[in-house]
């Protein structure tokens, strides 16, 4: 029987944004055709101590005018001194690329002030919405998109609050995909390859774990954390790996250090950082995880405090090969 064991990487000089269903916008129009290949959040913290990692250094992704055409571009692994992420190129109202976090913890999209003046669109004026980010919630601008393109993954009719970009890690935006129903994610980290297309039969060498719906359409997985049982969100927009204060009283983990974790909003939650037991999904474990505990607003507004659960941030996922999540068949599936 095959099984996956994967190190994931403890990194200093973290950022990571968190985006909840915004609870006054607007419902979106969607227009899903299948994709082809597609080139992609959850807080902000001070700098961890501990920095064990096994993943080979690549150039981190940058801004569009700085762009190393020798690092990658779209799908950036997790390393010792870099937290991976997961970019997109975006068309919006026909003009761009601009560069999106794909997020798979945001049912919503969103794009920064910067792309809101090239686009000619007045946020200044525009009507506000309340959005929840990991901290707290923010009444922020809201304006309408006409047309949001990544490949052929097509949102038409949109309304997307506008934020800072200091808020979003310095990308042009957030593209939220947790409310996709009948297509696959595949990100492979080794072919900086990022994917969005039709979900079908496929064969891969990935494992696979089923997953279920929770609040807000995100996929969840039952997993183990040593012998605690969690619920754990995938989420590619989150950069750190948070738990809420059930698992952290089921672990008994002392904090061996006290970090400030910053979100889409301005709020500031301290977080108490552990290492952990393995993460163990069936047949897939992941070790030297490192988990942020808290009381984040974002598990009140998912539902998931009454139990212990884990929103698994880049930091372990970007340690990963590849991985895949399929929305049609509530699936996820993961390789070394």
């Amino acid at each position: 029987m095959k099984r996956l064991v994967v190190t994931a990487c403890a990194l200093s000089g973290l950022w990571s944004v968190e985006l909840a269903p915004a609870t006054e916008i607007p419902a979106t129009a969607t227009s899903i055709a299948p994709a082809t290949e597609i080139p992609a959040t959850a807080t902000s913290i001070a700098p961890a101590t501990e920095v064990p990692a096994t993943v080979t250094a690549l150039a981190p992704v940058q801004s569009p005018a700085e762009i190393d055409e020798s690092g990658p571009q779209f799908a950036t692994p997790t390393t010792m001194d870099q937290i991976g992420r997961i970019v997109a190129p975006v068309m919006i109202n026909g003009r761009g690329p601009f560069k999106l976090m794909v997020d798979t913890g945001a049912n919503r999209s969103l794009i920064t002030t910067t792309v809101a003046d090239a686009l000619g669109l007045d946020y200044r004026s525009a009507p506000l919405v309340t959005m929840n980010g990991v901290t707290g919630s923010a009444v922020v601008p809201a304006v309408a998109i006409d047309r949001l393109e990544a490949g052929e993954l097509v949102f038409t009719g949109l309304q997307v609050p506008v934020l800072p970009p200091h808020l979003v890690g310095q990308a042009d935006g957030i593209l939220g995909i947790a409310g996709l129903r009948e297509q696959r994610l595949v990100v492979d980290f080794e072919r900086d390859r990022v994917t969005i297309s039709k979900a079908k039969l496929w064969n891969s060498d990935l494992l696979r774990v089923d997953a279920h719906r929770v609040a807000g359409g995100l996929l969840a997985a039952k997993a183990r954390v040593g012998r605690v049982r969690v619920i754990a969100v995938v989420d590619t927009g989150g950069q750190i790996t948070l738990g809420n204060r059930a698992l952290q009283e089921a672990l008994r983990a002392e904090a061996r250090d006290q970090i400030e974790v910053l979100g889409t909003t301005e709020a500031i939650v301290m977080g108490d950082t552990a290492r952990v037991p393995d993460l163990d999904f069936g047949d897939v474990s992941i070790r030297r995880v490192r988990v942020t505990f808290g009381d984040f607003h974002i598990f009140d507004i998912w539902n998931l405090n009454d139990e212990p659960a884990l929103i698994i941030g880049m930091d372990v996922l970007g340690a990963l090969g590849a991985f895949m999540i399929d929305f049609r068949l509530a699936e996820i599936h993961f390789r070394a």
